[in-house]
């Protein structure tokens, strides 16, 4: 799968689960009046059985009794987790998505770039500052063919190990892709402010991370209360990250195709493992 569609794959469920909340949403479920009333005679229920009516502005639903559903299951405080996870999704979405584009591009840039294909950035070098080369790997890169994919594996190595589930990681995979400045070029390309794109991808991991680590439950509280979510701000996390992924991919793809055309005027080819 190319990243692009590693990406949509995985972000998918993001979506079906803000999809799901929206449809869900509800002041309350009905359990008797005009409308519960006709929907039994129209499933042709039995009068004893008890069947919840699910109604907003998208949506109508009925619960049977077998379902098993108990009353005040899908209140609001209990549908907001659906919330939470895509928040988790989208964020796994975005990080999986840059580790694929990595593994993807990384040797044709680096074969395009030679020496120049690390960034000098302090971010990056930070990142990549427990990479070590022993002696005897040094000494196997001397007149090596397969120097360039020797350097790609330590990369790519670091980078499981690690992640790139940060405002900072799109930054990295750029960088090391040959993207200038990769936040503003893509805020420009965007029509966008970089404060805004950064600000929203930021507190969505941060978001992500608390939900994952700690139930999205507030420690400095004595009740260990859970902190509240909203369908507009799940939405614009969600929203912003594919925005980001699907503009940062079309920078990526006119940057590997100037790779191409130049290794093409070369007469080069990439050289793959």
């Amino acid at each position: 799968m190319k990243p692009r569609e590693v990406f949509e794959d995985t972000f998918r469920i993001a979506e079906l689960l803000i999809q799901l909340y929206r449809l869900l949403e509800n002041d309350h479920l009905e359990t008797e009046g005009e409308r519960v009333e006709a929907i039994r005679r129209l499933l042709r229920c039995s009068p004893d059985e008890r069947i919840q009516v699910l109604a907003n502005e998208v949506f109508l639903g009925c619960i049977r009794e077998h379902a098993g559903i108990a009353p005040g299951r899908l209140r609001r405080q209990s549908l907001e987790h659906l919330l939470r996870q895509a928040v988790v999704s989208a964020c796994t979405a975005y990080e999986t998505y840059l580790s694929a584009l990595l593994k993807e591009h990384l040797l044709t840039a680096i074969t395009v770039r030679q020496s120049e294909a690390f960034p000098t950035d302090s971010d990056v070098v930070k990142y990549f500052k427990d990479v070590t080369l022993e002696m005897h790997e040094a000494f196997r890169l001397l007149g090596r063919e397969d120097a360039i994919v020797f350097l790609l594996n330590k990369i790519l190595t670091h980078v499981q190990k690690r992640n790139l589930g940060s405002v900072a990681g799109l930054k990295t995979v750029g960088l090391l892709l040959g993207l200038p400045d990769p936040w503003n070029t893509l805020a420009g390309h965007l029509k966008r402010e970089r404060k805004d794109l950064t600000g929203t991808i930021g507190g969505a991991i941060e978001r992500r991370n608390a939900i994952v680590h700690k139930a999205d439950r507030d420690f400095e509280s004595e009740d260990l209360d859970r902190e509240s979510i909203s369908y507009s701000w799940a939405k614009q996390a969600v929203s912003t990250i594919e925005l980001v992924c699907l503009g940062f991919d079309e920078l990526i793809e006119k940057k590997i195709r100037e790779y191409k055309e130049e290794l093409a005027a070369r007469g080069e080819t990439v050289r793959h493992a």
